[in-house]
C-alpha cells in the first residue's frame, strides 16, 4: 500500500472545536455543478427541527442490487435523517481560483436561499430556523488546481485549511476541466443522425481536444494535473480533517468525486501507465475522469475500512468513504471553449446547446437533468445517505451514484459501479502510486517534509 501519511489527526494549536457545525469544501463552487451542490446543501440543511432531509432519504434506484431485496419500501416515506432539536450550523467553503467569482457566487447563493426561505414561510407558514442564518458561513478559500505548489496551489490551500478549520465533514472534488478546442461539425451531424440526439449529447464523439496540453509551469499534462493529480493531493492532505469530523454530526465524513458519463475503461490507451499524464491522448478528458474513478476506489479501500486505522488508536480514527458521482449532462461553462471566441456566436450556440438538453430529457434521456442543481443530486446523495444503504468498502470500493433524469423533472439517483473496476484495480494502484510520487516531490519542494 502507498504510504500516504500527511499530517496528524489531532486538532492543531489555536483551532477551536466546533462539534455542532457541518463543514463542507466544494471545489469549483463558483459555477455549474459546484454551485448546484451549494444550492442543494443550503436547501436541505436549513429545514426546521424535526423535519426530514429529502436528499438523505434512500432511493431504491440508488441501492446496490444486493440490498434491494431486503429493502422495506415503506422507508421511502421515512427519510433517515432529521433535523434535530439542536441542529448543526454550516460552513460552506467555496474553493476556487477567483475571489471575485467566488464572492459573486456567494451573493447568488445567499439571494436564492433568502428567497427560498421566504417562499417556505409564505406557502407553509414555516419560520426560519432559529440561529440558522446567524450561524451560516459561506467563505472563499483560493485554490489553483493547475499548481500543486505556491500560496494558492493545492498544497498551500490544504495547509491553510489545516490551520483554520477544526474538521471537514464532506470534501466535494468537483472542479475539473477539458482541453476542448472546437467541434467537428460533420461528426456532430453524423452522430446525431445515426445515433439520435440523446446519445450524441451524452456520449459525444465530435469534440476536438488539444493534444499535449501542458500545465502553466510546463511540468505536467494539464488535464491530468487538474482532474487527477489535484483531487488526489487534496484528498490525501485533508484526510486528517475528515477523520476529525465529530461523530455527533448527522453525516459521516466522505469524499465525493465528480465523474462523467463518458468515463470508461475503453478511454484508456493500450498501455496507460506509460502515459499516465495523458500527454499523447487525442482525447484526454474522459480518460482523466476514469483515472479519477479508479483512484477514488483505491482511496475508499484505504480509508473506508477498519484496516485504515492502524496508524493510531483505532477507536480514535473515523472511517472516510470515497465515492464517485455522475451528474449527467448540463449546459455549463466546461465545454464553452469548444464554442469559439466570438461572444455573440458563442451565446447563440450555448442557447441551442441548453435547449437541446431540454429536448433530450423530453425524449426520455436519463442523462439530461438540464439544471446544475438537479445534476448535483447524486453528489449530495453520496455524501449524506447513511452507511446502511451502501456497501462496505471491503465488499465494493467502486460504488458510483448517477443522475436519473425524468421527462417532466423529479430527478432521481441511480446506483452504478465504476466501469470494469476489478479489471482496472492494478491500474488504479499504478495511477495512485504515480500521483503519490508527485505529491511527495511537491511536499519536499514546498518545505513540508
Amino acid at each position: 500500500m502507498v504510504s500516504t501519511r500527511s499530517g496528524s489527526s489531532k486538532l492543531p494549536k489555536g483551532v477551536e472545536r466546533d462539534d455542532n457545525r457541518i463543514i463542507v469544501v466544494v471545489t469549483g463552487a463558483n459555477s455549474g455543478f459546484g454551485l448546484g451542490i451549494c444550492e442543494q446543501l443550503l436547501s436541505n440543511l436549513s429545514l426546521p427541527p424535526s423535519t426530514s432531509i429529502p436528499i438523505s432519504t434512500p432511493q431504491i434506484t440508488a441501492l446496490p442490487p444486493s440490498l434491494r431485496n431486503d429493502f422495506n419500501e415503506d422507508e421511502l416515506d421515512e427519510p433517515t435523517k432529521h433535523i434535530g432539536e439542536n441542529p448543526p450550523t454550516l460552513t460552506l467553503i467555496l474553493a476556487c481560483r477567483s475571489e471575485a467569482k467566488a464572492l459573486e457566487a456567494r451573493r447568488i447563493l445567499l439571494d436564492k436561499h433568502e428567497q427560498e426561505l421566504k417562499e417556505r414561510q409564505e406557502i407553509s407558514g414555516e419560520e426560519v430556523r432559529k440561529g440558522w442564518k446567524e450561524g451560516l458561513r459561506i467563505v472563499w478559500e483560493g485554490v489553483d488546481l493547475d499548481n500543486p505548489g505556491g500560496g494558492n496551489g493545492v498544497l498551500g490551500f490544504c495547509e491553510r485549511l489545516k490551520i483554520k478549520y477544526p474538521h471537514i465533514t464532506t470534501l466535494y472534488l468537483n472542479a475539473g476541466m477539458g482541453a476542448f478546442s472546437g467541434l467537428d461539425w460533420i461528426a456532430f451531424f453524423k452522430q446525431n443522425i445515426l445515433e439520435g440526439l440523446p446519445q450524441a449529447q451524452s456520449l459525444p464523439k465530435y469534440q476536438y481536444e488539444i493534444k499535449g496540453a501542458m500545465s502553466s509551469d510546463g511540468e505536467r499534462g494539464l488535464v491530468w494535473g487538474t482532474n487527477v493529480l489535484a483531487p488526489y493531493i487534496m484528498a490525501q492532505e485533508l484526510i486528517p480533517l475528515l477523520r476529525r469530523s465529530p461523530p455527533s454530526l448527522p453525516f459521516q465524513p466522505r469524499i465525493i468525486y465528480t465523474s462523467s458519463c463518458t468515463s470508461s475503461f475503453s478511454k484508456l490507451s493500450s498501455e496507460p501507465l506509460n502515459d499516465y499524464q495523458l500527454i499523447n491522448y487525442e482525447k484526454s478528458y474522459s480518460a482523466s475522469k476514469y483515472m479519477g474513478d479508479l483512484i477514488m476506489a483505491q482511496l475508499d479501500k484505504q480509508y473506508g475500512s477498519s484496516s485504515s486505522t492502524n496508524e493510531e488508536d483505532e477507536n480514535q480514527i473515523r472511517l472516510v468513504r470515497a465515492f464517485t458521482a455522475d451528474p449527467g449532462c448540463v449546459a455549463t461553462n466546461l465545454f464553452m471553449n469548444g464554442f469559439g471566441f466570438i461572444l455573440w456566436w458563442v451565446k447563440i450556440k450555448f442557447f441551442f446547446y441548453h435547449w437541446s438538453f431540454v429536448l433530450c430529457r423530453l425524449m426520455g434521456s436519463t442523462k439530461h437533468p438540464v439544471y446544475a442543481d438537479q445534476g448535483a443530486l447524486p453528489m449530495l446523495y453520496a455524501a449524506l445517505i447513511p452507511d446502511r444503504y451502501i456497501l462496505p468498502s471491503t465488499q465494493n470500493p467502486a460504488q458510483r451514484f448517477a443522475v436519473i433524469s425524468q421527462r417532466w423533472g423529479d430527478t432521481k439517483v441511480g446506483y452504478e459501479e465504476v466501469d470494469e473496476w476489478e479489471k482496472g484495480d492494478e491500474l488504479g494502484k499504478g495511477f495512485m502510486e504515480a500521483c503519490e510520487s508527485h505529491r511527495r516531490e511537491w511536499r519536499r519542494r514546498e518545505g513540508l517534509e
